[in-house]
């Protein structure tokens, strides 16, 4: 999996199979996930703005899953926690009719977009993940004092790289434990950024750690405690690795625990601290593993 921002759109690529409650939704096999933002009061036809939108970032809208928000990119927030990794993006300004706030004046930008992107899900995997991570997104809006329980255009993406045997993710099971985490946590924390870019905001990142009790913890590049962690004048844009796992035993190895899947471990790598590579890495989001390790060896 890969992601990126590209002008109003998180862009994120990789080889899936998704569940989408979200416009020409369903359960199919995709190479995009996107969530885009659109102009508050939006009311065109979302087959013609979702063809437009997949080809001017030169993609194929039959392999493309597409959510839609009047809420900022820049509200979004994006959390780990290894397989999970859930983006979400929130409004609350359209809540639905059963609420008390329903007679809102300002409805312009009230969704709560999430996808959840994971690993080995089968198809009975990905509905049962849609309910967990739902029930979290009911608990988050409880927890930041809020009685309803979405609002009226909320939509969901469980997408899962490499297809296979999860059949369960309630959040009795370990992987439902995660994508409950995650959501729970991610809406919280996009409920309390501004909906409309506000020139400072920007995409938040947390990871879960382990270090003095299990937490959330923003990830930010400057001022990083470890800095530096290969090697000094690293750049760290790329500090959560775009192409991991890369399975390339050149720059990592992969770690076999008893009972497990091999982890994927990749300490020794120093590919995407490499200015010359981060520099290229951010110009072109697309741009291939053999590509950046000609640009790795190439440089001055």
């Amino acid at each position: 999996m890969r992601y990126y921002l590209k002008s109003s759109s998180l862009v994120i690529r990789g080889s899936f199979r998704a569940l989408s409650s979200g416009h020409d939704g369903g359960i199919r096999n995709c190479t995009t996930l996107l969530n885009h933002q659109v102009k508050p009061g939006f009311s065109e036809s979302p087959d013609f703005l979702i063809e437009n939108l997949v080809m001017s970032l030169g993609l194929l809208k039959k392999d493309s899953v597409c959510l839609l928000t009047a809420v900022s990119m820049n509200n979004l927030c994006i959390l780990s926690i290894d397989p999970v990794t859930v983006f979400i993006t929130a409004g609350i300004t359209h809540p639905d009719p059963g609420s008390s706030l329903s007679d809102n004046k300002n409805p312009e930008a009230g969704t709560i977009n999430i996808i959840v992107v994971t690993r080995d899900f089968s198809d009975q995997g990905l509905v049962d993940a849609v309910i967990t991570a739902t029930e979290a997104k009911v608990l988050g809006l409880r927890e930041s004092g809020h009685s309803f329980a979405g609002t009226l255009t909320d939509a969901v993406i469980v997408a899962s790289e490499d297809p296979g045997s999860v059949r369960y993710a309630g959040s009795a099971t370990d992987v439902g434990k995660k994508i409950h985490e995650a959501v729970f946590f991610g809406v919280q924390e996009a409920l309390k950024k501004p909906i409309i870019s506000d020139g400072h905001t920007k995409p938040s990142f947390f990871i879960w750690s382990s270090i003095g009790g299990n937490h959330w913890m923003l990830w930010e590049k400057n001022n990083c405690p470890y800095y530096p962690c290969h090697f000094p004048g690293q750049c760290c844009d790329f500090c959560y690795c775009p192409l991991y796992p890369c399975g390339d035993t050149s720059l990592g190895d992969w770690i076999e625990k008893p009972g497990k899947k091999p982890i994927w471990g990749c300490t020794r790598c120093i590919l995407n601290h490499s200015p010359q590579v981060t520099r290229h890495l951010l110009r072109n989001p697309e741009a291939s593993l053999s590509e950046l390790k000609a640009v790795f060896l190439n440089k001055s």
